[in-house]
C-alpha cells in the first residue's frame, strides 16, 4: 500500500511540475525574472557596464560598456517582464567579429542544436537557433562598420 501511495505522489509531482514553462537562459540568467532584476543582475555581472539613460526608456534598458564601448544590451520588456534581450558587438575588422561569430554559433549549436542557416557568406551570415522556450538569432554584418548582433526571443505560444 506505502508503495502504491509513493508511487501515485510521484506520478501527481510529475504531471504537477511538467506544466512549468522553461525560459532561455542569458548568460546563465533565466529570462522568466523581471526585466528590472535582470538588469541589475547583469549590471553585477559584467564589468565596466551601466545603464546608459539617454538610450532607455519605459519598454527597454540599454546597458553599455564604457570601458571598450563596442558592446551594448538592450533588454526588451512590457510592465518589467521581458519579452527580449539584443546583444550588440561593433569592430574595427571583419576578423574580430568572425572569430565572436564562430564562437558564439559553436555554443549555441552545443545548446540549442543545429540551426536554420538563413544566410551564410563572408560578409553576412544568420543563424537561427530555436527551442520551446525561445528563439536566439545570431546575425553577422561584416560591411564597413562590422556588427554582431544575438537577439534572444521569449516564445510566445501559450501550451
Amino acid at each position: 500500500m506505502k508503495k502504491l501511495l509513493l508511487c501515485l505522489m510521484g506520478v501527481v509531482l510529475m504531471c504537477a511540475c511538467s506544466g512549468e514553462r522553461g525560459y532561455l537562459n542569458y548568460r546563465g540568467l533565466s529570462m522568466g525574472m523581471k526585466a528590472s532584476a535582470m538588469a541589475d543582475s547583469l549590471l553585477a555581472k559584467l564589468p565596466n557596464v551601466v545603464v546608459d539613460t539617454a538610450k532607455s526608456g519605459d519598454e527597454q534598458t540599454v546597458l553599455v560598456d564604457t570601458l571598450a564601448q563596442n558592446f551594448a544590451v538592450t533588454l526588451y520588456h512590457h510592465n518589467d517582464t521581458l519579452s527580449d534581450i539584443l546583444e550588440s558587438y561593433v569592430a574595427t575588422y571583419n576578423d574580430s567579429t568572425s572569430n565572436l561569430w564562430q564562437k558564439l554559433h559553436d555554443e549555441l549549436q552545443q545548446e540549442m542544436g543545429w540551426p536554420n542557416m538563413g544566410k551564410h557568406g563572408d560578409l553576412h551570415k544568420d543563424a537561427t537557433f530555436e527551442s520551446e522556450s525561445g528563439t536566439v538569432v545570431l546575425t553577422l554584418h561584416n560591411t564597413y562598420s562590422p556588427t554582431l548582433s544575438v537577439r534572444y526571443s521569449i516564445s510566445t505560444t501559450q501550451e
